[in-house]
């Protein structure tokens, strides 16, 4: 067999015997390189002319270049466009000022805000010797409420994502409940939590993601509807006062406005493919990748969820009302434990107040504003300061601490589950 070698001056293959032993044998003029030869002492090695196509040695056939020669490195290609990155990934310019500045800002925001809350979180909090006034057989009848509350949330998805087990419903839901009130803006992050748990726990991310959007849109339409059944009493009965009044109106149009945008949603193609455009784009400025054909994905997976409610859009309504209307009794038992029996068309009032100040996303759960927002709206409601402070501690602790913490065994059970 010829090797690559043999077009170095026209010698013949030299098997395992090497070069050094050819040139020997060529020096010393024998015309064989076969016979035995004396040792020669090194030399340099002649100058090769350059040939245009340079063969590669015979690995086979005993040939070994050098290993220590240096080897030509391809050239390293800048990722193409559109390619996700690692977390481990540099890109050139960029020291990350915007991620840095995302995730600082909101510390900032939140850090500031509970600052200028504390006097109504310390007042809040320095209710808990007064506790032991609070009627203890209230507790039990706060916790079944609020229990009965969260399960009429799981079930409302279990409505909207058709085939969701119970297991996955609840698990998802009390960790997406916890991070989002634990992390600053955590209403976004939770539900990102959750929608990865449902697409691991074998659902369609697309539908996921649009019957998500459909229950939250749904509860929160709700919360907004609850003024509509007090301003008739307001209007027509004992008049509240003016702070309650204005929560009322505002309830009212907020409420407006999300009937007529769940409307152009559940009716409109354009709208739904310029949302999946704009997502897109921000998908490209973080460097993430989208699906091309993330807007017919969209359309089709919005069809679905409205098919899927179809038949079942009474019970989806009353079932987020009745996620809303008992955590509402929650607190009118948390009332009656610190021994007060207000209006309940105020009481209302101040619940939608306290929740929609809830809905701001720079404490972690309204943290502070809610404690701030409901002993405040419950004093115009005619509750005692002091009854105010103890009823809202009780009410928070049924209500935001007590899902919080069972948040990490429903994390546990879920990997159990799905590992």
């Amino acid at each position: 067999m010829v090797t690559g070698w043999a077009g170095l001056g026209g010698f013949r293959g030299t098997g395992r015997r090497g070069v050094r032993g050819e040139v020997a044998a060529v020096s010393a003029g024998r015309p064989e390189a076969d016979e035995p030869h004396p040792s020669v002492p090194d030399e340099p090695h002649p100058s090769v002319p350059d040939e245009p196509h340079p063969s590669v040695p015979d690995e086979a056939a005993g040939d070994h270049p050098d290993a220590s020669a240096e080897r030509p490195t391809a050239p390293v290609e800048p990722p193409e466009a559109g390619t996700e990155l690692s977390a481990g990934d540099v890109v050139p310019g960029g020291f990350g000022w915007a991620r840095v500045a995302g995730r600082v800002v909101p510390l900032a925001a939140t850090g500031a805000a509970l600052y200028l809350l504390m006097p109504q979180l310390l007042a809040v909090f320095s209710a808990f010797p007064r506790l032991r006034t609070f009627q203890p057989l209230w507790y039990p009848a706060m916790v079944l409420l609020e229990a009965a509350s969260f399960a009429c949330v799981w079930q409302l998805q279990r409505i909207a994502i058709s085939g969701l087990s119970w297991f996955l419903s609840v698990t998802s839901q009390l960790v997406s409940n916890s991070i989002s009130r634990i992390v600053p803006g955590g209403i976004a992050v939770g539900g990102a939590v959750q929608f990865r748990m449902l697409n691991r726990g074998g659902c369609d991310p697309a539908a996921a993601g649009f019957a998500l959007t459909a229950t939250s849109m749904v509860t929160t339409g709700i919360v907004f509807g609850l003024p509509l059944v007090v301003l008739p009493v307001i209007a027509f009965g004992q008049p509240a006062p003016p702070g309650l009044t204005t929560i009322a109106t505002t309830g009212g149009l907020a409420f407006a406005l999300l009937v007529i945008v769940g409307v152009i949603l559940a009716r409109s193609d354009a709208t739904v493919r310029l949302l999946a455009r704009a997502v897109t784009r921000l998908a490209r400025l973080a460097r993430r990748s989208a699906p091309a054909d993330l807007p017919d994905v969209l359309v089709a997976r919005r069809t679905d969820v409205i098919r899927s409610l179809g038949s079942r859009w009474p019970g989806a309504v009353l079932t987020a009302a009745g996620k809303w209307g008992l955590d509402y009794l929650a607190l009118l038992a948390a009332l009656a434990g610190a021994g007060q029996h207000p209006r309940v068309s105020l009481v209302l009032l101040a619940y939608v107040a306290a929740n929609v100040l809830a809905m701001i996303p720079i404490t972690p759960g309204g943290l502070g504003f809610v404690e701030a927002g409901l002993t405040g709206t419950l004093a115009l409601a005619g509750v005692p300061a002091a009854a105010a402070a103890v009823s809202t501690l009780a009410y928070r602790l049924v209500s935001f601490w007590l899902p919080l913490a069972a948040g990490a065994p429903a994390w546990v059970a879920y990997r159990v589950r799905y590992r």
